[in-house]
């Protein structure tokens, strides 16, 4: 035996995924929870070579257990928000690989359909809420801007694309010419994205920093403007948005819990899911398990 992998969390590393681990030579012990305690690691990391987790988070006291640690592959692309400990695991050596891309027609899909059913309020029309008649607007009528131009933003693009969006924007940290030419986008800065901008579709990572879209941001955004987040959830400043919210000025959906004062908003101004769950497709659970393992055998491969 090579070694002793863990691997949280039993939505992904699907049986075909754990045989070929065990086919190169290495036990495999898992540890089925979605979110794994800081306690419950610290635990089970020690004496492992290497670790694939889903979407607990892992910290400075899992790192300082892991004493054969060679490797961690996180079956997403944003390791920063879950592995807070990420600088400090570098540091001892051990490899840290994601699986960019797995989960981008996923999480691409439950964008679109979050700006759906806020453009068109079904949430309030709809069995959920109490109206019964309201006159919308449709995509095909507004300017969608996108904050993120990586996998995930390309598929966003290419969706609203093909459902006739009236304009397209994006910002990036850099310019992709090609894409912009394939699919009609417009490149422009984030200031001119939030101002002319009727959606916002957040696509960023941890790298951009708490609070990437604050108060300051936010004021710059139109009357009536819908932000949709499926990225980092800590890219938007919630204690700034609220009030923005509760004067009904602006509108938002995002993927992931908010604290219970959201709850006394409108449907109409305010959707967020129970738990992320924007990436939770088969297909897009599948993918990131073949390209976790691939990773991991990978690395090993190198070592």
């Amino acid at each position: 035996m090579k070694g002793k992998i863990l691997i949280t969390d039993s939505l992904f590393i699907f049986p075909e995924h754990e045989k070929l681990l065990r086919d190169a030579g290495y036990e495999i012990e898992r540890l089925d929870k979605p979110e794994a305690t800081e306690e419950e690691l610290v635990e089970h990391i020690p004496g492992k070579v290497g670790y694939i987790l889903g979407i607990e988070k892992v910290t400075d006291k899992v790192i300082d257990s892991a004493d054969s640690l060679k490797a961690i592959v996180f079956t997403g692309s944003d390791a920063l928000s879950f592995i807070p400990a990420y600088d400090k695991a570098a540091k001892r050596g051990i490899s840290i690989a994601t699986t960019p891309g797995a989960n981008s027609y996923a999480v691409a899909e439950y964008t679109v359909a979050l700006m759906l059913a806020m453009t068109r309020n079904l949430f309030e029309l709809g069995r959920t809420g109490e109206k019964k008649f309201e006159t919308t607007r449709s995509l095909n009528e507004l300017t969608v801007g996108i904050v993120g131009m990586g996998h995930i933003g390309i598929r966003v693009a290419r969706m609203l694309s093909g459902l006739g969006v009236k304009k397209l924007l994006y910002t990036n940290r850099t310019r992709k010419k090609e894409v912009e030419e394939k699919m009609g986008l417009e490149f422009v800065t984030l200031d001119e994205l939030l101002s002319e901008s009727d959606i916002v579709s957040l696509h960023v990572s941890k790298t951009v920093g708490d609070g990437f879209i604050g108060k300051e941001q936010l004021a710059k955004m139109k009357n009536g403007a819908l932000l949709v987040n499926c990225g980092f959830m800590g890219g938007v400043d919630r204690k700034a948005l609220l009030p923005e919210l509760a004067a009904g000025r602006l509108r938002a959906a995002e993927d992931g819990p908010a604290d219970p004062v959201f709850s006394n908003l409108p449907l109409s101004v305010w959707y967020c899911s129970n738990a992320h769950t924007a990436y939770n497709t088969v297909e897009a659970n599948k993918t990131a398990s073949d390209m976790a393992v691939q990773k991991l055998l990978s690395i090993f491969d190198r070592a």
